[in-house]
């Protein structure tokens, strides 16, 4: 029943999202799922009673706090300088937030390559092969075993192997790109 009064309370405070009460009989405990639409596909996202007890909801709900109030409804938000400023006027922290990252969008391109075949001659020079900037590592005999385990692992036919390396590492993760 928690789970499902969760769920209610959540969906009330977002707009735009499919919150429901799920029992997950693999973890053997209840979470909550969140789904919204997102350039057309559904993303879901899982939240766990493991993580609202732990230290990244925590640091969450403390920058929540923080925020709250901070914005006006007559807020404006800027970026850059002279000619080339540029503004919107907010009426909360998550529309200005978009409205940044929105920006620093804009500005960027993004590639992306399944490998270093893909890239043009320049960019390959520029991000790879470029003595001044690129690094090397050496790997020794003594890591040869190692390195060849975890090539297979992650990189041969075999997907059960993978899938437990995955779940088994996914805890140390810091900067997942996806």
């Amino acid at each position: 029943m928690a789970a499902e009064a969760s769920a209610a309370a959540l969906k009330a405070a977002l707009h735009d999202a499919e919150v429901t009460a799920e029992f997950d009989a693999r973890m053997d405990k209840h979470i909550l799922r969140i789904s919204r639409m997102h350039h057309g596909n559904v993303k879901s996202s899982v939240i766990s009673a493991d993580f609202v007890h732990g230290a990244d909801y925590e640091a969450l709900s403390t920058a929540g706090k923080t925020f709250k109030g901070l914005v006006s409804n007559t807020a404006v938000v800027r970026r850059g300088e002279g000619e080339r400023q540029k503004e919107a006027q907010v009426s909360d922290f998550r529309q200005a937030m978009a409205w940044l990252i929105q920006q620093a969008e804009s500005a960027v391109g993004r590639q992306r390559y399944k490998g270093l075949g893909e890239m043009n001659p320049d960019q390959l020079w520029r991000t790879t092969m470029d003595p001044k900037t690129r690094t090397i590592l050496k790997v020794g005999m003594e890591d040869a075993a190692q390195a060849s385990f975890l090539f297979e692992t992650l990189m041969g036919d075999e997907v059960e192997p993978r899938r437990k390396f995955i779940e088994e590492n996914a805890k140390f993760v810091r900067n997942l790109d996806v």
